[in-house]
């Protein structure tokens, strides 16, 4: 007997389904999530949690994955707030980072691709600089990006392992779409609701 209102559009969800739909083919093995949300206010507008229900119920949304270099615009965020700017130079060359108890860790870019030379970080936000993102990481401390995750809505447990700069961790997608809501906020952060009331 309960009515339960909630937030999502009918129309739109009917297009993120059928969005999905006509990227992947049901009889492939592939699966797909989307969601989609009003920023201003936190709402989930359309959510698909995977290529189709009646064969897995399962809401791939809340699946934990590894979101790569999705994560990269946190660590800049943080390093941002640290001081650094879009025109801070770092050279982009293949580079052995030792930390802890004498550990190592060596990124490397897409198709070992570097450009040897100073780049700034707006270049290497644009050419997803993995080397660039480490040198970062390792500058402001990384702690930093933990925490700026967490202010940002990421709800995982974050350990500041080296390769958290280039998304190591596993999050969901709900978790990523929470935290681009806070960017497109400007840094206020509000949970993502689905429904308004019962």
């Amino acid at each position: 007997g309960l009515n339960i209102y909630t937030t999502l559009n009918l129309k739109m969800q009917k297009q993120a389904e059928q969005a999905i739909a006509h990227r992947i083919d049901r009889q492939s093995e592939l699966q797909a999530a989307l969601i989609a949300v009003d920023s201003h206010n936190g709402t989930i507008k359309a959510m698909v949690g995977g290529t189709d229900y009646g064969v897995s119920e399962y809401n791939r949304v809340l699946a934990k994955r590894q979101p790569g270099s999705a994560f990269k615009p946190f660590l800049y965020l943080a390093a941002l707030e640290e001081g650094l700017t879009p025109a801070t130079m770092m050279t982009s060359e293949a580079t052995t980072f030792t930390y802890g108890q004498g550990e190592t860790y060596r990124p490397q870019n897409y198709a070992n691709q570097y450009a040897n030379k100073a780049i700034t970080m707006r270049e290497a936000l644009v050419r997803s600089d993995n080397v660039y993102a480490v040198k970062t990481h390792f500058n402001i401390g990384n702690d930093k990006l933990v925490h700026m995750a967490a202010r940002l809505g990421i709800k995982e447990p974050l350990e500041p392992h080296p390769s958290l700069a280039l998304g190591s961790a596993s999050v969901s997608p709900l978790e990523m779409a929470e935290a681009y809501t806070t960017i497109a906020r400007q840094g206020e952060h509000v949970p993502l609701v689905a429904s308004q009331r019962i």
